[in-house]
């Protein structure tokens, strides 16, 4: 298997001529092969006429070439992705995107998101949630979407960080934050009852005896927990 390694700088050569020739006469057996390339050049441009020329073969291809997270620069890997488009239909295409918005490389992971919110922009933030996507970014679009069916997902992530007692660490604090705010979005019963669970901890023993900096995050995240309260019962 090539390795990122194995790369070579590429310019305009033998190996890129074929790959256009092949892209002209749809030859799919050469462009295949291209995809084997050490030249990141050959095989990004190889991939993007295999997404033109289409066929059984640059489907499988291409979607081989979108997972392989060991062999593959992410360019190229977007690249397959984007690629994918035109050999689908929607529903099926999106269903694909899905799989790579969470748990990737950030640079694929980023423009799997770009590319599902654009092919599915309704289903967007419901596919996020079925993916468990608990990011900063994804939890912004559950607030801004109001998507209910983030409501059990950032209720099992805020009452994990109560009972785990990390809600104020660098890592967390800031998505409890998002995760308050977005609740207050979202509204309902469920969102209020968790909002109101979080301002309880935070106003007992779960917001004592912290240092300064631990104080300053609680005392955010209670703001925002007040306030989210009131915003979630007008909803």
């Amino acid at each position: 298997m090539r390795t990122i390694e194995e790369e070579r700088p590429a310019g305009p050569g033998p190996a890129l001529n074929e790959v256009e020739r092949a892209a002209r006469e749809g030859d799919t057996a050469v462009l295949l092969k291209a995809l084997e390339d050490t030249s990141f050049e050959v095989r990004n441009a190889a991939v993007e006429a295999l997404g033109r020329v289409g066929g059984e073969g640059a489907k499988v291809a291409l979607l081989s070439l979108a997972r392989d997270r060991r062999g593959e620069r992410p360019e190229v890997r977007v690249t397959a992705l984007g690629a994918l488009e035109g050999l689908h239909g929607t529903e099926r295409y999106a269903s694909i995107l899905q799989g790579f918005v969470t748990g990737d490389n950030r640079k694929v992971v980023a423009a799997a998101r770009r590319m599902l919110e654009s092919v599915d922009p309704d289903g967007y933030p419901l596919r996020l949630v079925e993916r468990r996507c608990l990011d900063h970014a994804a939890i912004s679009v559950y607030g801004r979407a109001k998507e209910e069916a983030a409501v059990p997902l950032l209720t099992e992530f805020v009452t994990g960080r109560m009972e785990a007692g990390d809600l104020t660490n660098t890592g967390k604090w800031g998505k409890v934050y998002a995760a308050t705010r977005a609740l207050g979005r979202i509204g309902g019963a469920e969102a209020g009852r968790t909002l109101q669970a979080l301002l309880d901890w935070l106003s007992s023993a779960g917001g004592q005896g912290r240092r300064w900096l631990e104080e300053e995050r609680i005392s955010k995240i209670i703001d925002a927990a007040s306030e989210s309260i009131e915003m979630a019962r007008k909803v």
